[in-house]
């Protein structure tokens, strides 16, 4: 069976078309959009989400039916049209992504039903045969996970720097970094307790730089 690879793209930049007018298409124009991409739309009609971007200048819409051409200099395609097979056939011959909704033999992609915190990006794919399955799933993780993992992210980011600088080894730095997340911290977050939070995730860092720096010493000692 040919499983498909996770990855989360950077498109920032990137050129990023759809073209179609399911009524799919204009979550995924803004989610993109999200993604800092600059988005083409190709299709004689638009939705009105899509039109009001196209009319702020965040979404360059082109009023006409889908040609070869728009694919120039493309990084992936959205299609969804009556037959995608012809979008599907040129993005492959031009080397760009593509994704055809609710088409999964037409697809060089699939998107995951996505839950997202903050920073904290959880997406779930049943290999693009059954959306509303990884969507229910999703629902059911929306439920587990609250804000306080968003939070707990934010202040992982914070101190992952300092971290770095002061645990050069990199065991060292695994081990804390499971001692945090294992610890009281999503808990005290969880209570709207973000000092005491912050505080323990300190206190934890502040342990593991001076475990490590007695460590060092008594190698250095029974070395001599």
């Amino acid at each position: 069976m040919n499983f498909r690879y996770p990855v989360f793209l950077d498109l920032a930049g990137k050129k990023c078309l759809v073209t179609g007018e399911g009524f799919e298409l204009a979550a995924k124009v803004q989610a993109l959009v999200d993604a800092s991409a600059n988005v083409v739309y190709v299709n004689p009609q638009a939705e009105p989400k899509i039109q009001a971007l196209a009319e702020a200048g965040i979404v360059e819409w082109r009023a006409r039916d889908f040609e070869p051409a728009d694919l120039v200099d493309c990084f992936l395609v959205i299609s969804d049209q009556d037959d995608n097979s012809n979008v599907f056939r040129l993005a492959e011959e031009s080397r760009v992504l593509c994704n055809s909704v609710d088409d999964a033999e037409n697809c060089r992609f699939s998107f995951g039903s996505v839950h997202r915190q903050g920073d904290l990006t959880i997406a779930i794919s049943t290999n693009g045969w059954a959306p509303a399955l990884a969507v229910r799933i999703r629902e059911r993780l929306e439920g587990e996970i609250g804000r306080e993992y968003a939070k707990l992210l934010t202040l992982l980011k914070e101190i992952r720097a300092e971290i770095t600088s002061r645990l050069p080894d990199f065991a060292s730095r695994r081990q804390l970094w499971y001692r945090i997340v294992d610890s009281d911290a999503l808990e005290f977050l969880r209570n709207g307790e973000d000092d005491k939070a912050a505080a323990k995730i300190r206190q934890m860092l502040e342990e593991t730089v001076n475990s490590t720096s007695r460590s060092d010493t008594s190698d250095d000692v029974a070395a001599r």
